[in-house]
């Protein structure tokens, strides 16, 4: 099989692709080490040789999910393979405290799943996840990967198109090197592809969701002009009661302006995001 870091085996059974050896250790070891950052900068050498390795794909238990993940060519997928109790404690903790019974949702950017996988595995009875990702390459992951847990839609909609202000088409940019930082914009290109740009309000009406009790959002810079026009047009009960989102960038401050001024106060901060909780309603 030819492995280059976007292609993905969907074909072979799962646990064809368990750890062995050298890598099969250094996992172990890294998930039994307490989470705190001494121990956060001993995983990142320990997973060396599993990013540089031959092995590309990884059949492992993350947070007692069955998942199939790729070692190379995804940041955030080489997180939740080798540093699944690491990283992004913070927001994995608001998550688990704003989430419960009949919950809903959003994760917007969503990748290869690594909140959304996340959420599932808090185990609440009804929980209902919307994973909206534009790049094909990501959703066929999310998709596969649920389907070896047996997650079926109605628990999780996978919605493959963009966040944008109005409807719209996008053209996506796959990154050479991280698919996660894949973009996506309005002037069509003969070598991208194009997918639909959907305003927040209408991914609502279309999953049939009533409220949004914690949303998760990175869509490289796009938020803005999206989080403003679903404030100008939702009715405060559709309002996000906990919003995790990056302020760190050009326009981070100014973010953080934004959703200050329509009643999010700022409860966390991590590294690389921040928490916000609604304060009106």
């Amino acid at each position: 099989m030819n492995q280059s870091n976007y292609t993905f085996d969907t074909d072979s059974q799962w646990g064809h692709w368990r750890p062995r050896g050298l890598s099969a250790l250094l996992l172990r070891l890294i998930s039994i080490l307490p989470a705190n950052e001494v121990n956060k900068r001993i995983a990142y050498l320990l997973r060396k040789p599993i990013k540089q390795g031959k092995q590309l794909y990884y059949d492992r238990i993350v947070w007692g999910l069955r998942l199939r993940l790729v070692a190379r060519g995804n940041l955030s997928e080489q997180r939740m393979l080798t540093m699944e109790n690491f990283h992004d404690r913070k927001e994995r903790k608001a998550l688990s405290e704003s989430l419960g019974p009949g919950s809903v949702f959003f994760d917007i950017g969503a990748n290869a799943g690594f909140y959304t996988f996340w959420a599932l595995s808090l185990g609440y009875p009804d929980l209902r996840v919307v994973a909206v990702e534009p790049n094909s390459t990501m959703t066929e992951r999310i998709m596969f990967n649920l389907g070896l847990n047996k997650i079926h839609k109605g628990e999780v909609d996978v919605v493959e198109c963009a966040l944008t202000s109005s409807s719209c088409k996008v053209t996506v940019s796959e990154h050479s090197r991280n698919l996660g930082e894949t973009t996506t914009h309005q002037k069509t290109s003969k070598t991208g592809r194009q997918v639909p740009g959907k305003p927040l309000l209408d991914l609502i009406h279309e999953t049939k969701v009533s409220r949004i009790d914690a949303l998760k959002i990175d869509i490289e810079g796009e938020e803005i002009p999206a989080l403003s026009s679903f404030f100008n047009h939702a009715s405060i009960s559709l309002w996000p009661r906990l919003i995790i989102c990056e302020i760190f960038g050009p326009d981070g401050h100014l973010l953080q302006k934004l959703l200050e001024a329509n009643g999010y106060k700022r409860t966390g901060i991590s590294k690389m995001n921040a928490i916000f909780r609604l304060s009106q309603i």
